[in-house]
């Protein structure tokens, strides 16, 4: 085997499977539907395929268990922060996407944690800006009838590409401009505030050493996107990007410098509970 195919086999198992869901970027395809499909788009067995999403559920359901025994998430819990009951949708890229990701977490911590009334919809796509999540936020969000809409968007926007380093993906002002109007398209549903997660930090200098990315992104853009976020109505969900430490936790990202790992997904948890519980105090 190649160094070049043993790169690739790495990078598909360990940091790009968790966030392939054939379903939402191709779902007109029957064959995206399928188990068998995927893993012949994928490249391997459907075996492998099957295995590996019951070991990133496990993987979430556990970090759901740690964190059911700290106080402060139970104290938020018996709170109820999302209500009784209802349809929570996510919208986001890859750190959203991800099987063994934060909404997964939460998601196992809604159901073990209370009457599990909930139903949790994962619409975020991996490598998806504002723009993307904009174009399909009426099939993927709206005719969900959602109760909360969370958006975890940004990251992607402020890529500087390679070719192009003198400007980010989408700029500020087209990034304020979708995600209005996805925050109007949500008020047509429900009046629930919008919880809105801001992008975590990166290791800039790994992400230009990893081939996957046409790209990098600075922690001086990053900022201003945040500083969006933060002046919006709603949930802000760490306004000043601090969640993974300052400066960041080597133990909290991939060594692609970009994906999160579950102790930096579990950090994000905290953080929207964290959240919520200033919301309700009035801080």
């Amino acid at each position: 085997m190649s160094d070049n195919t043993t790169f690739e086999t790495t990078v598909i198992k360990q940091l790009l499977l968790p966030v392939m869901n054939l379903k939402k970027r191709f779902p007109w395809l029957p064959g995206a539907r399928t188990v068998k499909g995927e893993a012949a788009f994928i490249g391997i067995s459907e075996d492998e395929l099957m295995d590996a999403r019951i070991r990133y559920d496990m993987a979430a359901k556990q970090a759901a268990l740690e964190l059911l025994k700290e106080d402060v998430i139970v104290d938020a819990l018996n709170a109820k922060p999302f209500g009784e009951k209802g349809t929570i949708v996510a919208v986001g890229d890859g750190l959203t996407e991800d099987a063994q990701g934060w909404f997964e977490i939460l998601k196992h911590v809604l159901e073990i944690g209370t009457e599990g009334g909930f139903r949790c919809v994962n619409a975020a796509v991996s490598g998806s800006t504002s723009l993307d999540s904009l174009r399909t936020f009426e099939r993927d969000v709206v005719l969900e009838k959602p109760d909360w809409v969370i958006i975890a968007l940004g990251s992607h926007d402020a890529m500087r590409l390679h070719g192009v380093p003198n400007r980010t993906l989408v700029s500020l002002a087209e990034y304020w401009e979708n995600i209005s109007a996805m925050e109007s398209m949500t008020g047509e549903v429900t009046k629930n505030p919008v919880i809105w997660i801001t992008p975590p930090p990166v290791d800039a200098e790994q992400m230009k050493e990893f081939p996957l990315f046409e790209g990098t992104i600075l922690e001086s853009d990053l900022h201003h996107y945040r500083e969006v976020l933060a002046g919006k109505t709603g949930i802000v969900v760490d306004p000043y990007g601090q969640r993974l430490g300052r400066p960041l936790g080597p133990w909290n990202v991939h060594s692609d410098g970009f994906h999160l790992t579950t102790a930096g997904h579990t950090e994000t948890v905290r953080a929207l509970f964290r959240a919520f519980a200033g919301v309700t105090s009035g801080s």
